[in-house]
């Protein structure tokens, strides 16, 4: 009889759906061939029990599909949906939910003009922006400040430079705010991908003094939508993915996160006489012994346009499906398809496009080249740990040739 079996080595075994059919039309024959000159039974798919038994096969296969189903439920590699955050649990990790876009905005007025914590501003297209720094800005000498806001509505909201123009929140003092860069785009819920590939991170998660814990933890923190840890171990500085690190110092490159989380984590996770290379001091008070402070510096990443030149072969397509293309495009870019996001520190080819563009068409591309701010358009990019790339439908040019 065809069934399932269990194996220890190689796991559930599911029969072939032929040797189910097989084994169902031998038990129907025997069943109604009681004598040997009793008539055979007609089991072929075009006659009636023919027709029952392969009714009853595809029930069969159906519940043996899902049993298979969720016994690979039990493996990270192979798990998906509600199964995947059962087993993060295990790790101590839950799904991360959508956070929202950060953007720098210039905000100009009379010196010493405090932008406070949980202003309002808003784009061009209605988009409101909340001032996320604790402490609040304030404006200095130069009659500016930068201030820092999160998008009130979270998700992957792209924001093209100078959209950011409209104060919300009325402040004595503050008479226009701009963004002249990009925001930092927001991110939605983290897709089974990213957290699968977090659960392999978070094997370092409880240790300490390592690159991985640091990353691992920092990766942890709410708000943060991007971070990576370089580190030096020598005794000269050296330079990694366009950072200047001091020796034996990390640098922490890190997109969002509150200061006081941040440094938490440093604390408890960097290794002991290690020290931090950056321009952004973040602060911890040990209040367990005496209130001791202690500094760490970190880079925050600064937002850069990253482009994506396709040239297809033959005539122009319509605007829709130029459209649907570029939105294919923006959503691999932030690791919602089946690539990681685009990272800072870290190295890009244009290759890993392809497939999103093929899914959403069959004309064929003749060349496909990204590039980073002024850079040249080319086949590969590396992604400095101080920049944030971003990529915006403008920021997609597709040409055609014949």
């Amino acid at each position: 009889m065809a069934s399932i079996t269990f194996n220890s080595d190689s796991g559930i075994e599911i029969p072939e759906t032929s040797d189910v059919r097989n084994d169902l039309a031998t038990g129907f024959q025997n069943a109604f061939q009681i004598n040997p000159d009793d008539p055979v039974l007609n089991t072929d798919p075009t006659a009636p029990f023919g027709q029952i038994i392969d009714l009853i096969t595809a029930e069969i296969e159906a519940k043996n599909t899902e049993l298979a189903f969720i016994c690979n439920m039990n493996s990270v590699p192979l798990s998906t949906g509600r199964f995947l955050d059962g087993l993060a649990t295990l790790y101590g990790l839950t799904r991360k939910i959508s956070e929202s876009t950060i953007v720098t905005c210039t905000c100009t007025g009379l010196r010493g003009t405090v932008i406070p914590y949980g202003a309002i501003v808003q784009d061009v297209n209605g988009n409101q922006f909340r001032c996320n720094m604790t402490e609040g800005g304030t404006i200095g000498n130069s009659g500016t400040a930068d201030v820092t806001f999160s998008a009130i509505e979270k998700g992957a909201l792209v924001v093209s430079p100078n959209a950011v123009n409209q104060i919300i929140t009325s402040v004595a003092g503050w008479d226009s705010v701009n963004n002249s860069s990009a925001g930092i785009t927001g991110r939605v819920q983290e897709t089974d991908a990213e957290l699968r590939n977090r659960i392999v991170q978070s094997y370092a998660i409880n240790s300490t003094g390592s690159v991985e814990s640091l990353e691992s933890n920092l990766a942890q923190l709410s708000g943060v939508i991007d971070v990576a840890v370089l580190e030096n171990y020598t005794n000269a500085s050296i330079t990694k993915y366009g950072v200047n690190i001091d020796p034996h110092s990390v640098a922490i490159c890190i997109s969002g996160g509150e200061g006081a989380e941040i440094a938490s984590v440093i604390y408890a996770r960097k290794d002991i006489g290690c020290g931090t290379t950056g321009s952004t001091n973040v602060q911890y008070i040990d209040s367990a012994h005496a209130n001791s402070v202690y500094v760490y510096q970190i880079i925050r990443p600064t937002s850069t346009n990253f482009y994506i030149n396709i040239q297809f072969f033959g005539t122009q397509l319509n605007s829709d499906l130029e459209h649907e293309i570029k939105q294919a495009l923006i959503s691999d870019f932030l690791g919602q398809g089946d690539n990681d996001r685009v990272k800072l520190a870290s190295d890009v080819f244009s290759s890993r496009f392809y497939k999103c563009v093929q899914n959403v068409t069959d004309t064929p591309i003749s060349a496909l080249t990204i590039a980073l701010g002024s850079g040249s358009p080319s086949q590969h990019v590396t992604i400095d740990g101080d920049v944030e790339p971003v990529l915006a439908e403008e920021n997609i040019n597709i040409t055609y040739t014949i």
